[in-house]
């Protein structure tokens, strides 16, 4: 049995939220900046704004032992419909990345969410800079890390907009909180953070921060690495232990995607000890994470409707692409590290994994809302150390199977593979011979690759809207010429 239930419920203590005042310039991580999460939110009728949030959490280890509980300011950054009649009566929250503020499941999931009247809050969990940042391991080379040290923790912040962030602050302790060996990277008051935060939204306070809007479902959709934070929560059994007043759940659903949990200390798990009973749990790996996987013989859950639980292994998406990068963040690309001319480093892939993302959110929704279970897929397969590949096309068999590896026109590799240096990972797309050799002509390799989008739709992995205007990744020139 996966859950558990709580010995006793308890209701978090209720934070305090004022606005943060103008300093003249708009807040990091501001979809109205350009930047990797700008959308015009005045064209889709949103507002966004900036609070504080502060108040006494408890902080907590990583073997999920509570020690004290200590005063904290963090800063939210809300995003939510002008017209209250458009809202849909849920709100994303999800906790900013390490790496510039990154507001990572907005990046994959905006257009979705402004379309479909949901309000998002992103939020800051952060420390001071100490002398050694937990982010990067003592054993971490100079050079490997050098590009990121100006673009995490508060001074980081405080460089952006001193007078904006200068009131933020967590407790921080490197000698009382530890991870497996090392010192803890995630703040340890982040898990009350998360539940006072879904408390005062879904109090529907009329002084909050979405005052006037009638708040009935708190989603969690949180990417990348501190995706950590909410294993964590689910883990411990916070759960069932951090409740509303009327014993109804402080968040209704789950997702995280692109975090292997474990890899940066720990415990490796994939799924949590005490799963909910009354809200589901979803986790999206795309082909960097679910190799890992593969390569360290980590067993995967089976998806489930009691718990609700999914597992999705998604070839063919990359781990990070240009578009997900945040303020500040410089990828070296292939020139960059002398791989230019190397076939299997020079071409990045940055297929569009935010349709898939959308659509799986989507099916997250309809499972909360009505019962509808959300589609399951099967998994990628394996040999003993590592993915099984087709022998004809080079790339990974099982999985969700998008349209560009159902139909494919390269063979889609991770970092791990190529050892290219880079954080992205890449791609080997095929010769004009072997594009022919395979499809015969542009014509029935567009052919295959709508009926693979047709069935991707039917399936519940992209949704009808974004099918519209996904194009063949391949085009008609890609056809022609010589090459083996």
């Amino acid at each position: 049995m996966y859950f558990s239930a709580p010995a006793m419920a308890e209701v978090p203590p209720m934070p305090h939220v004022v606005p943060v005042p103008p300093s003249g310039i708009a807040p990091l991580s501001s979809a109205s900046r350009e930047g990797t999460e700008y959308i015009d939110l005045e064209a889709a009728g949103y507002e966004e704004e900036e609070y504080y949030l502060s108040g006494i959490a408890p902080a907590i280890t990583a073997e999920g032992e509570t020690l004290f509980d200590a005063p904290y300011t963090t800063r939210i950054l809300v995003r939510r419909p002008k017209d209250p009649d458009r809202f849909n009566g849920t709100v994303i929250i999800e906790p900013f990345t390490w790496f510039g503020e990154r507001g990572a499941s907005w990046i994959l999931t905006r257009e979705y969410l402004l379309r479909q009247g949901y309000a998002y809050v992103g939020y800051t969990l952060n420390i001071n800079k100490p002398e050694q940042d937990p982010k990067f391991l003592p054993t971490d080379l100079p050079k490997d890390i050098a590009r990121y040290v100006g673009i995490v923790n508060f001074e980081f912040m405080r460089d952006f907009d001193y007078s904006r962030y200068s009131p933020l602050g967590f407790y921080f302790d490197p000698d009382r909180f530890k991870r497996g060996e090392f010192v803890d990277p995630f703040v340890p008051q982040s898990q009350g953070v998360g539940a006072q935060l879904a408390y005062l939204l879904k109090s529907n306070d009329p002084d909050g921060p979405l005052a006037g809007l009638q708040v009935d479902r708190v989603y969690v959709n949180s990417w990348a690495v501190t995706a950590q934070v909410w294993m964590d929560y689910l883990d411990q059994g916070r759960h069932q232990q951090w409740r509303m007043p009327d014993g109804s759940a402080l968040i209704d659903a789950y997702m995280t995607g692109r975090m292997s949990f474990g890899e940066v200390g720990g415990e490796v798990i994939r799924v949590p000890e005490h799963m909910p009973e009354d809200a589901p749990f979803v986790t999206i790996f795309t082909q960097s994470e679910l190799r890992y996987n593969a390569v360290n013989a980590i067993p995967l859950p089976a998806d489930t409707d009691s718990p609700k639980l999914r597992h999705y292994e998604i070839p063919g998406t990359p781990h990070l692409r240009p578009e997900d990068v945040g303020t500040g963040e410089i990828e070296p690309m292939p020139v960059d590290v002398g791989k230019e001319d190397d076939p299997r480093c020079n071409t990045l892939y940055n297929e569009p994994v935010e349709i898939v993302a959308s659509a799986l959110l989507d099916g997250m929704d309809k499972w909360v809302r009505d019962g509808t279970p959300m589609p399951k897929s099967p998994r990628v397969e394996r040999s003993e150390d590592d993915i099984v590949r087709d022998a004809t096309t080079g790339n990974a068999i099982g999985g969700v199977r998008l349209p560009w590896v159902a139909a494919p026109s390269a063979v889609y590799l991770v970092e791990e593979e190529t050892n290219c240096g880079l954080a992205y990972d890449t791609k080997t797309p095929y010769s004009a011979q072997r594009l022919r050799e395979m499809y015969g002509s542009y014509a029935n390799y567009r052919a295959q690759y709508e009926a693979a989008k047709a069935e991707a739709v039917a399936q519940g992995y992209i949704l009808p809207h974004d099918a519209a205007f996904l194009q063949t990744i391949a085009t008609p020139e890609d056809f022609t010429g010589e090459g083996d």
